[in-house]
């Protein structure tokens, strides 16, 4: 099916543009918000070629596409225009969590592949520094440094218009307040010097590369942009709103927002680095491998700003580098389910998607190969929790976020020298991956009855109801 039908397919079963409150897109799924989420049908949509799961969570309604999604969102966005909020419509109500977990979502999802790619980059440049190939006083690695940090000293300013864009207010005041924040002026104040607003004492702090003061910042700036808005202002509308929002909101981020919640994840830090420290092996088999179910639920969103505000403390963070084993035990898995197979067109998407989830993308493997079978399923969780508990006993942690797998090995190098957290990262990958393929090989592979050995995307349909 060609994308044009693909897409007018898509929006016919979701109730069309009158349902669709946004949609966006991620590496391999659509991500609508839905008004009414009772009216799509689930299998109706699962079932349409090209489709291969559907997925409800976090407060959204995702189909899985793989990688046809940017295709097939561009040919969305030209069949529905413009997105206008009804507000005569009743929404669905939300519980906090999926409200946290969508809003996460919302804001980081078009930032990721920035994000990803800026820490591969600083990853390989570690590589390069290590191994003697580049000096770090050389141009090019400075060059390539700056491209690297970019994103993560100026993640204010980006987090900032990415939450305007969610939040509904106008992105360039979005990224203002985050400007605002690390502008230079004010930085030498964080840890020198005495800096006052109005005769009022400003804690000022360094918000470079931090994630929670912008987004809440903005928050709050849509609110008065909301209140504002009601003002009868007329033709001065366009100049006098933002001047309001932005007076108002940035002292406020200034003196009250930013040191309350720079606070708060300096305490989220460490109490995250406390659990850690308590048993980094305990936290490995916990997490290592139920990582995996995390991410098919959606639960995962809730922990990127985690993530990244410990970096943002520390400089690294310890919880990634539990993780890195389940995404080799899905590649694993995978692989040894196209081995074992009989079922031609499941053997050739296996071993496709077992490529891409080498390379950091494990969607379609979850949904196309794993979920179906269910057995690759357990063993890939076996796989990444036994890979976690090596990375736990070694220490291992991520120094920069960015891509998974294979591409998540450079990550892992501490900038000030390979150490035992590094060779530990890497054994981990290594023992998940094959604790993963063995199992499976041996114990995963049940084919199903010949009347029901369907395509593999009809298995994920009749399987899909797992979640």
């Amino acid at each position: 099916m060609n994308n044009q039908q693909l897409a007018a397919d898509i929006l016919k079963e979701i109730g069309g543009k009158a349902n669709i409150e946004s949609v966006t897109h991620c590496v391999t799924r659509l991500r609508f918000v839905l008004h009414d989420t009772d009216i799509p049908n689930k299998e109706t949509i699962a079932s349409l070629d090209g489709v291969i799961s559907v997925v409800e969570q976090g407060g959204q309604y995702q189909i899985v596409l793989g990688n046809r999604v940017n295709d097939v969102y561009d040919t969305v966005l030209q069949q529905v225009g413009e997105l206008k909020e009804d507000n005569t419509r009743e929404k669905t109500k939300k519980s906090l969590f999926d409200q946290f977990t969508t809003t996460i979502s919302g804001i980081f999802t078009p930032a990721l592949g920035a994000m990803a790619a800026s820490g591969t980059i600083k990853g390989i440049l570690t590589i390069l520094s290590v191994a003697g190939i580049l000096s770090e006083t050389s141009g090019t690695y400075i060059v390539l440094y700056a491209l690297s940090n970019a994103f993560f000293y100026f993640m204010p300013i980006l987090l900032g218009a990415s939450a305007a864009n969610y939040f509904k207010l106008n992105s360039y005041v979005g990224m203002l307040i985050g400007a605002s924040l690390i502008y230079p002026t004010l930085l030498p104040y964080a840890t020198e010097g005495s800096l006052t607003f109005l005769s009022i004492p400003v804690n000022m702090m360094d918000y470079t590369s931090s994630v929670f003061p912008a987004i809440i910042a903005v928050w709050v700036a849509a609110k008065i942009n909301g209140f504002v808005q009601k003002w009868p202002l007329k033709d001065l509308r366009f100049m006098v709103q933002p001047l309001i929002v932005l007076l108002v909101s940035v002292p406020l981020a200034l003196l009250v927002v930013g040191p309350i919640i720079s606070n708060l994840s300096s305490l989220l830090a460490t109490l995250v680095n406390n659990v850690y420290q308590f048993s980094p092996v305990l936290g490995g088999l916990v997490i290592g491998g139920p990582w995996i179910l995390m991410v098919m639920f959606g639960l995962h969103w809730a922990f990127i700003p985690i993530f990244l505000n410990n970096m943002a403390m520390q400089g690294f963070d310890p919880v990634m580098g539990l993780l890195l084993a389940n995404q080799m035990a899905m590649a694993g898995a995978v692989v040894a389910v196209g081995l074992r197979t009989k079922n031609d067109k499941t053997k050739a998407l296996a071993y496709s998607t077992g490529l891409t989830t080498l390379i950091g993308v494990s969607e379609p493997a979850l949904y196309g190969v794993l979920l179906p079978y269910k057995r690759p399923l357990i063993a890939a969780v076996i796989g990444g929790s036994l890979g976690g508990v090596i990375a736990g006993f070694m220490q291992t942690v991520q120094y920069s976020f960015g891509g998974s797998g294979l591409l998540g090995i450079p990550l892992i190098i501490n900038p000030a020298g390979i150490d035992g957290g590094f060779y530990g990262g890497i054994a981990s990958q290594v023992v998940g991956l094959v604790t993963a393929f063995l199992i499976t090989y041996f114990w995963g592979i049940v084919e199903p009855e010949k009347s029901k050995t369907v395509k593999s995307k009809e298995a994920v349909n009749t399987k899909i109801n797992f979640q």
